[in-house]
């Protein structure tokens, strides 16, 4: 059960709201002076009251909610959250007094209040929200794979590029050393021939010399 909502700004403790005239939150104000949370720091203060719950925004704005004891403090986070993200709608809620916040506030509160009282629907629309944030996050894992494989091909296909450029090149050269071979061999086997002619040309002319003579 839900007792009433509250919202403070602690710089100043002023109430700048509070849905029921029958709750006392100078506790809060107290505890606050004295234990100096952190904002965003999860607070629980147990009362004669009930179970008092808050957080401080990093505007020094405090969202309280008392309940019953054995009410979860999950679901009264859960509460203080949609709390702070309904009044940051509000244009320049820091700075605002108790007339404007209070007029503003009235238009989600009660709503907001109902809606946590249904513990059982509040855990079914959570359960439904882990496995809207289970599957949000296998799907950004997905992605990143195929984007790391993507990656990967793009490389593949950039040392393919790589690899068939250095054939040409490796092509070219091995056909330059080919021609150059092809000459060198050619040159060879010319100056041998000229060796060998100069050779038959050593030992015949001598013996048609001779023989004429």
């Amino acid at each position: 059960m839900i007792k009433g909502l509250a919202i403070i700004r602690s710089s100043d403790k002023a109430l700048l709201y509070k849905n029921k005239n029958n709750i006392d939150v100078s506790q809060v104000l107290s505890h606050m002076d004295t234990t100096k949370p952190r904002p965003e720091e999860k607070v629980t203060l147990k009362t004669a009251q009930g179970k008092w719950s808050y957080k401080l925004d990093d505007n020094k704005i405090a969202y309280c909610v008392l309940t019953i004891d054995s009410y979860p403090d999950r679901q009264q986070f859960a509460m203080i959250k949609e709390m702070e993200r309904e009044l940051k709608k509000m244009p320049d809620y820091s700075y605002s007094g108790p007339q404007e916040i209070e007029k503003y506030a009235k238009i989600w509160a009660k709503d907001l209040q109902e809606k946590y009282e249904n513990l059982s629907s509040i855990d079914k629309v959570a359960e439904a929200q882990l496995q809207v944030d289970s599957v949000q996050l296998i799907m950004e894992d997905n992605v990143k794979k195929m984007l790391d494989n993507g990656t990967q091909i793009d490389n593949l296909d950039g040392k393919a590029i790589k690899l068939k450029d250095q054939s040409k090149v490796f092509q070219q050269q091995a056909t330059d050393l080919a021609r150059i071979m092809y000459w060198r061999n050619a040159k060879l086997k010319i100056i041998i021939g000229l060796i060998v002619l100069a050779v038959l040309l050593y030992i015949i002319v001598p013996l048609i010399i001779q023989a004429n003579s």
